[in-house]
């Protein structure tokens, strides 16, 4: 067990969202902190791509990093990792596996290499978290970019390897992945002016000149390099970006909705009711009902075609907020894929608005957005703010 984790321990018996603890608190659990911790503000760095920082590791698995540093009066404050915060990206070199891979739904690698000694980059399947990012290379280019649905967790090598990997050892790690392919994959090395900057110190899944790391199978990379490998993936394929983020919206709906399912404080009836106003189901639904009964830019008043949807997003919600019929609209099925994703939006007179990347889709579809659907309440109008300002991507 590693020295550290006592404070791992620690911090996850937490109930709040953040603790303050006192270096000599720290000793305590620990067994003494080594001087550098008390010299340098690096050793508290919230490392999640250098294998020899194993103290951050440790906080970090544990769901909390550090947020504020005073070596003088030797205090530190941790903080509860927020899901956003807590999304890592990686990237996997796997040309010889990638199309048992995408198609499967995973990465697999053996826990060791060959001659038995531990591999970073095999250890690395370890450290990774449903709703994270993975980028596929294979060949040369980026094929696909998947997010993580479940931790790892033990498995044989998959029959359909076949030969690849004959000298692999039969036991190993799998991480499920939900893959999105590239329509047009895209190579990394015609990029390495804004790339080469941005590849980790050690364990690079790429070389200085762009070509793969043939030693390197799943790398950790900044968030910067990987918001840059999505933002090229999607000028190549743009409903790319989309399909991730229902990928990522979907995790993390599930998250929460497991943190629902095992809360203490919130009764049974009402846990249901939660759950079901994720998908625009129950009480949610009957609630809308009672303030919107028809899709406002279609005019469709059948029940049975509409969707009940969030206004303010249902992960970002609290309960309350989850189960208010002010906070829900009642749409036609495309037209809630429009609002949901950000497309649409309206201001609290009822003007309709349109990103300009979507107003082709909108034509294509016969949607009028020159138009006024009608005032909304003050309570609407204050969902309909978050809207405007966090979700409306015009």
């Amino acid at each position: 067990m590693s020295k550290y984790a006592p404070l791992a321990d620690h911090l996850k018996a937490q109930v709040g969202d953040a603790v303050e603890l006192t270096f000599t608190q720290i000793d305590q659990l620990v067994g003494g902190l080594p001087p550098s911790a008390r010299s340098y503000d690096a050793w508290w760095a919230n490392s999640r791509t250098n294998d020899t920082h194993g103290w951050a590791h440790q906080w970090i698995e544990a769901g909390w990093e550090c947020k504020k540093l005073d070596r003088v009066n030797e205090r530190v404050v941790f903080q509860r990792i927020t899901l956003e915060s807590e999304r890592r990206y990686w990237w996997v070199n796997h040309k010889q596996t990638f199309k048992s891979e995408f198609e499967g739904g995973y990465i697999w690698s053996p826990k060791t290499s060959k001659n038995g000694v531990r591999n970073t980059s095999y250890d690395n399947l370890t450290r990774v978290q449903a709703g994270d990012v993975v980028v596929s290379y294979a060949g040369g280019v980026v094929k696909a970019i998947g997010v993580v649905t479940h931790v790892h967790f033990e498995a044989a090598k998959p029959e359909e390897f076949g030969k690849t990997g004959e000298n692999w050892a039969d036991g190993g790690w799998l991480v499920p992945i939900e893959w999105a392919a590239l329509t047009t994959p895209f190579s990394p090395k015609a990029h390495i002016g804004q790339i080469a900057d941005l590849l980790p110190k050690k364990n690079s899944p790429l070389q200085k000149n762009g070509n793969g790391n043939q030693g390197c199978y799943l790398a950790a990379i900044s968030a910067e390099l990987g918001r840059l490998i999505t933002a090229l993936a999607g000028q190549e394929c743009p409903d790319l970006v989309g399909a991730i983020e229902d990928i990522e919206r979907s995790i993390d709906d599930d998250v929460i909705e497991s943190e629902i399912q095992q809360a203490e404080n919130v009764p049974v009836t009402e846990k249901d009711q939660l759950i079901r106003s994720r998908r625009g189901q129950g009480i949610f639904r009957q609630r809308v009902l009672l303030m919107e009964i028809k899709c406002r830019l279609t005019g469709v008043v059948d029940q049975s075609y509409l969707v009940a949807s969030h206004i303010k997003p249902w992960k970002v919600s609290d309960n309350s907020e989850r189960l208010s019929g002010d906070n829900g609209l009642m749409l036609a099925p495309h037209v809630d894929k429009l609002f949901d994703r950000g497309w649409i939006t309206f201001e609290d007179n009822g003007d309709v608005k349109c990103a300009s990347q979507a107003e082709p889709v909108v034509a294509a579809w016969g949607l009028d957005v020159i138009k006024n659907v009608g005032p909304f309440s003050k309570n609407q109008q204050a969902f309909l703010l978050y809207h405007r300002e966090f979700i409306f991507k015009g």
